[in-house]
């Protein structure tokens, strides 16, 4: 008797545990840090926004950031992000990244810098490095005539 009535209190617990569970949702991933560096006053002029780098897509924005150029980009599923800083009139001042949110949830100590060189311009450059050694591979290559 005594092992019915532990497997039913167990049970009942499990149960109760069902509902608490199912309204966590999906893990979410949050990027927080500063843009004083890149940033001018008033720095609620300015908007930051998380970029998925698998898909291209704009994943988060955090508009206005706060009197000290704080930001905070909530919600976000976890992938590779590159966080971007525009001005009021939308144009991109400065990114920073990429991060790999993948295995962490939090990342709250990002320092926005343009100080050095952007990943995109290192994409670029190596894009046009990997062409320019095809072709010097290929001419070189060709049977002449």
């Amino acid at each position: 008797m005594k092992l019915r009535q532990f497997v039913a209190a167990g049970l009942a617990a499990a149960l109760a545990a069902v509902p608490i569970l199912a309204q966590q949702g999906p893990p979410t991933v949050t990027l927080a840090g500063v843009a004083k560096k890149e940033a001018k006053k008033p720095y609620t002029d300015y908007t930051t926004r998380a970029r998925n780098m698998q898909t291209g897509e704009i994943s988060g924005t955090a508009t206005n950031m706060d009197p000290d150029a704080n930001f905070s980009i909530t919600g976000l599923p976890p992938a590779n992000y590159l966080v971007e800083l525009l001005d009021k009139n939308g144009k991109i001042v400065c990114t920073e990244g990429p991060f790999n949110m993948t295995q962490q949830l939090l990342k709250n100590d990002i320092d926005i810098s343009c100080n050095k060189v952007p990943v995109a311009w290192w994409l670029l450059g190596a894009a046009a490095a990997a062409g320019l050694t095809a072709g010097i591979v290929t001419a070189t290559a060709s049977p002449s005539q």
